[in-house]
């Protein structure tokens, strides 16, 4: 087959993959656009996940007639003249690329004013071809409508995901634009529902207006200002981590980036203060100049690389341990507290006596008889009931030729630090870990059908809670598939909150709702291969399993160590993670040299 030239339209089609492959690529273009027109306002309207429609409109500088139809074709852009302008970008975009990806696989209407103009321009174009230019009577700024997405390129929409999906895709791009620009108004509407309608506020206000008032006071600012790089923004306490890493946001330069090495320095710098696959939340800012950075390496423009990133990797570990090293000072010193209150003693106020020692001169430190001096407590060694009812195989084993008081404390588990139990077998000690174990057992009986009834109790008095607008939209669809979670909630249409009606016992009514939003987040790390039961099961077992801390009777350890040796594979948790080690006699001689 001859080379051929491809035509402009089959050629801006192949181009648009690089730019567009789901209706939120739309929206992140169309949304910067309007940042870099300098709008003080942005209203994003979304049908059918973007399918159907998605329009952005601004009050910004607007177009006159010639740029309207020009900024339609590729590289076309008001943004950069020479290659020397890449090197000192403070815009958003700068390819000229955007505007055409997206004409060429869809319907577009484009309106747009200037403030001096007494007329606006009408541009409609479809497929990359112009087919209208007229004049309109419109606001100052510009408004473009994309329709029907990959109308003319089939495969491509049927790749698309389900509106659930598509939805999520199109919330995570505009949170990355509102985030950044507090100074900014955003509106946005979904399917002819309000989601967000952001008023002008700054950086800490916009972060709980988007993911709620419950991170108020669990935001730790961060300032840290040097010649390389200035520092800004919030990282949340220990105690708000997360599952998962969606919580993670960074912005270089007022643009979004995902950046793994830096988000490392973040993480190491809370220590062990995190918990076991848990993941600090935070909203940082890096500033740094436009020459040290390079954003021209990839489509999305998420990508950046750094001229000197080791050294801003120190920075940023530094600034994050510093902040949370002053929120932890500011929390032990606390100025809300009722000051302590210091008895008024006069000079006629007779003091208390000093308690009286008795010295018995009989008495020996250093002797050992069974002689004590009448001074001294008589203690009676404390003995254990039998633990268990019936001999467990290969671990306990009762001799018949001791006292009765040594069988008993042979047979007693022992709790340590209320973490793991030490269960003493015929020849080895065994130390198994409570939680690990615990989980490993709600597990099984979940995958088995024996989802213990109790997992989900009416509460006498339901308990409401507000989620954020694009939690809450996707939530509602899922209400139904709560209970198997070991929850219930219910609607509220009036205000849009959710009732948790039912619960399970060992779970609170903040763990539910944080449940919540990672179903809906879909984003969840454990046991990510997998069918949708073990899924399900795995994140059941995680919250209801026994935590670190918490004190077991005897009779609850015997309990918990009876099913575990019942389940399917004892030694290791769904994930991986050992639950029972083993040490032998020869173990302990070895310990001992």
């Amino acid at each position: 087959m001859a080379i051929e030239i491809l035509d402009s339209i089959v050629a801006n089609q192949i181009a648009a993959g690089e730019v567009v492959n789901r209706p939120s690529s739309v929206v992140k273009e169309l949304l910067e656009n309007s940042i870099d027109a300098g709008a003080a306002r942005v209203q994003l309207v979304i049908k059918d996940a973007g399918r159907t429609l998605i329009q952005v409109s601004d009050n910004g500088c607007g177009m006159d007639r010639e740029d309207a139809q020009k900024c339609f074709l590729p590289h076309a852009t008001s943004k950069i003249r020479t290659s020397e302008d890449l090197m000192k970008l403070r815009t958003m975009g700068f390819r000229g690329e955007a505007l055409a990806s997206i004409a060429a696989i869809s319907q577009v209407e484009l309106k747009t004013r200037r403030e001096q103009d007494e007329t606006g321009t009408k541009v409609i174009i479809e497929g990359g071809e112009i087919k209208q230019v007229s004049d309109v009577a419109c606001a100052a700024g510009t408004c473009i409508s994309v329709k029907n997405i990959f109308y003319n390129t089939p495969a491509r929409r049927n790749f698309l995901k389900s509106d659930q999906i598509e939805n999520s895709h199109v919330n995570d791009e505009f949170l990355r634009v509102a985030l950044i620009k507090p100074e900014v108004a955003f509106g946005y509407v979904n399917n002819e529902k309000t989601m967000h309608n952001l008023t002008t506020s700054n950086a800490k206000k916009r972060i709980t207006d988007l993911f709620g008032s419950s991170l108020s006071g669990k935001l730790i600012p961060l300032n840290e200002s040097l010649d390389l790089v200035k520092i800004g923004g919030f990282v949340c306490s220990a105690d708000f981590a997360k599952k998962n890493k969606s919580w993670q946001y960074f912005f270089v330069n007022g643009r979004f980036m995902k950046n793994n090495y830096f988000a490392n320095a973040v993480e190491r710098a809370f220590g062990n203060l995190l918990g076991e696959k848990t993941y600090p939340a935070f909203f940082i800012t890096l500033d740094l100049p436009p020459e040290n950075i390079d954003v021209n390496i990839h489509p999305t423009k998420t990508e950046v690389k750094f001229l000197d990133d080791k050294m801003i990797y120190s920075v940023l570990h530094a600034a994050t341990k510093r902040g949370l090293g002053q929120y932890a000072l500011s929390n032990e010193i606390s100025f809300t507290k009722p000051a302590i209150e210091f008895p008024q003693v006069s000079a006629s106020t007779p003091l208390p006596k000093a308690p009286q020692i008795r010295f018995d001169p009989s008495f020996n430190p250093f002797d050992t008889s069974e002689h004590q001096p009448l001074n001294m407590l008589q203690e009676k060694p404390v003995v254990q009931p039998s633990l268990f009812e019936k001999d467990i195989p290969e671990l306990v084993t009762v001799p018949t030729n001791r006292p009765i008081e040594r069988e008993k404390r042979e047979l007693n588990l022992m709790q340590v630090s209320e973490r793991y139990i030490v269960v003493r077998s015929k020849d080895s000690v065994l130390l198994i870990d409570q939680s690990r174990a615990s989980q490993r057992v709600i597990f099984e009986s979940v995958l088995e059908g024996e989802t213990p009834k109790t997992l989900c109790q009416n509460l006498a008095t339901p308990i409401k809670h507000f989620f954020s607008p694009h939690i809450s939209f996707q939530l509602v669809e899922m209400l139904p598939a709560l209970e198997s979670y070991g929850m219930k909630m219910e609607y509220d249409k009036t205000d849009g909150g959710f009732f948790l009606v039912a619960k399970s016992p060992s779970s609170s009514a903040e763990e539910c709702f944080e449940m919540a939003q990672n179903l809906v987040e879909d984003k969840q790390n454990c046991f990510v291969s997998g069918s949708q039961n073990e899924r399900k099961a795995m994140m059941i077992a995680q919250k209801n399993q026994i935590p670190y801390g918490q004190v077991l009777s005897n009779q609850q350890m015997q309990t918990l160590i009876s099913q575990l040796f019942s389940c399917k594979e004892c030694n290791l948790t769904p994930e991986g993670k050992k639950i029972i080690i083993k040490l032998t006699t020869d173990d302990l001689e070895k310990m001992f040299g």
